[in-house]
């Protein structure tokens, strides 16, 4: 890409944050933020130009689209994140720069607020960072108009409809606070968003009088995305770390999952060897390289793993979607989804943590028999009716998984070049001709039971199977499988006396 620092905003990309390149659309969102500060004395100008809705790809540059505006206009940006752990991560990011953010959160003394009050007034910070839940709290959203907010930014604005209208009822408030502020400028960005989900940014935080919309191609060609079928989901998370390159994130629903899982895995994977860690990380021990994340941890037990996990080449997370939203972590490998997300939207952006840096990664969606316990979190109908698709896409093995994804994004636009650098890579799955409708375990267990035909009862095959190196399974594991696969018609137990009980193919 060639430089571009003749111009003015490239020469204030440069001086402010050292970069010599901006890309299309972060120029296109920055000059109009930049216009529509210029206007917003002229009320007729306002409901055009001051409301934005972005949607750019993860790894697009969305933090510089208001990042660079707030240094080069007068009145501070008022910064809105949906997790303390995505405000710490921009606090953090901000500080590195050299700018002194000021954080907003639950848990602040009546001093420490004093003195963001100070310093705002005092005109030395150009970001105030907080979430709609602290905005909301009486004690501060009276002093919203006194802040003198020139820009509300809204980042992962998909939030509102996955999480507005079930357990985050402050999001269906934002329209609210903006309206204290006063500011005439409000942006919402996210990586991802369908119809549906634009339709509830529109209503819950412009209020439905609309606003300008830049939609980017929310492709990423550098992920190649695979779904896998199994019974045992766990076992399969250890054989896909075993066999993919790290970092990797492994994201489950619930918080006991994630330390059920993080526990499961060090267990699992001490003292394995994994060949193509062999070279890069000789004397690694990989249980140490696996820890937990989720909303229940104490600040600084989050704080400690954020850091962890940052500069950690070899690392593991299992992580809620706690983690997933915005971390700016660009050398991730790996994204597995042991559970399924409650909508494309969320899919997108999780796995979206994989190849910020556009260097080659792997989305892992995992499906199964227990797919109901998905259904069953949804809190409504239409939640259910999003999860549904994204399990019929992991079953779906006739069509790209790429073009099913977007598909059901609503996307139908062409690639987009400034955001697809890395070289030619695998697609998915369905394209490389290995996607499989069967479940792992039951292609395991095929050849197993043809050449074992009634010879072992469920009890003995299951210790059996226990010791077959090649496998890998417990006997506990291995007699759910065998349940399973006795409930589902796909083994029988033979009622001839010669072989009561014992086991065969159907």
């Amino acid at each position: 890409m060639k430089d571009n620092i003749s111009d003015p905003l490239g020469q204030a990309a440069k001086k402010h944050f050292g970069l010599s390149y901006l890309f299309p659309y972060q120029r296109l969102v920055i000059s109009n933020i930049l216009e529509a500060a210029k206007a917003a004395g002229d009320d007729t100008d306002r409901e055009s130009s001051g409301r934005q809705i972005i949607i750019l790809p993860t790894g697009a540059g969305k933090s510089l689209c208001f990042q660079l505006p707030a240094m080069l206009m007068e009145g501070p940006s008022l910064l809105i994140y949906p997790l303390l752990g995505l405000m710490s991560d921009q606090e953090r990011r901000l500080k590195e720069k050299g700018f002194s953010p000021l954080l907003l959160r639950g848990g602040q003394s009546a001093e420490e607020r004093e003195q963001i009050w100070k310093e705002l007034r005092a005109g030395r910070s150009k970001f105030v960072i907080a979430n709609p839940e602290v905005l909301l709290s009486p004690a501060v959203f009276r002093r919203l108009g006194e802040m003198k907010i020139l820009h509300v930014v809204i980042d992962e604005a998909h939030c509102v409809s996955e999480w507005g209208e079930t357990f985050r009822p402050s999001y269906l408030e934002i329209a609210k606070i903006i309206e204290a502020t006063a500011a005439p400028l409000v942006s919402a960005f996210t990586a991802t968003a369908g119809g549906a989900v634009l339709e509830k940014i529109e209503k819950y935080i412009f209020g439905g009088r609309g606003a300008q919309k830049i939609i980017g191609n929310p492709d990423r060609k550098n992920i190649s995305y695979t779904a896998c079928g199994c019974i045992l989901r766990n076992l399969a998370v250890r054989d896909l770390l075993l066999a993919n390159r790290r970092p990797a994130i492994v994201f489950c629903s619930s918080r006991p999952g994630t330390e059920k899982l993080a526990r499961y895995l060090r267990n699992e994977m001490a003292g394995r060897d994994i060949p193509w860690n062999r070279k890069n990380f000789p004397e690694e021990n990989f249980s140490g390289e696996i820890r937990f994340y989720h909303a229940g941890l104490s600040r600084e037990e989050k704080k400690e793993c954020e850091a962890w996990f940052l500069h950690n080449k070899n690392a593991v997370l299992v992580s809620t979607c706690a983690f997933g939203l915005g971390i700016d972590k660009a050398d991730i490998r790996t994204v597995i989804h042991r559970d399924c997300p409650p909508s494309v939207e969320a899919y997108l952006q999780e796995s979206g943590r994989a190849g910020r840096d556009s260097l080659q990664s792997k989305a892992i969606l995992l499906w199964g028999p227990d797919d109901k316990a998905s259904l069953a979190r949804a809190r409504a109908e239409a939640e259910r009716g999003r999860v549904k698709k994204l399990l019929g896409y992991a079953r779906d093995t006739g069509r790209c998984r790429r073009q099913a994804l977007l598909s059901l994004l609503g996307y139908d636009g062409g690639s987009t070049p400034e955001f697809a650098d890395s070289p030619a890579s695998a697609c998915c799955d369905v394209c490389d001709g290995k996607a499989s409708r069967a479940l792992r375990e039951e292609r395991s267990l095929k050849d197993f039971f043809r050449r074992n035909r009634r010879c072992y009862t469920p009890g003995e095959a299951s210790e059996v199977l226990s010791r077959a190196e090649n496998i890998g399974w417990s006997e506990e594991e291995a007699g759910e499988v065998i349940s399973h696969l006795l409930k589902t018609g796909k083994l029988k137990k033979h009622r001839n006396p010669l072989w009561r009980g014992r086991l065969t193919r159907v």
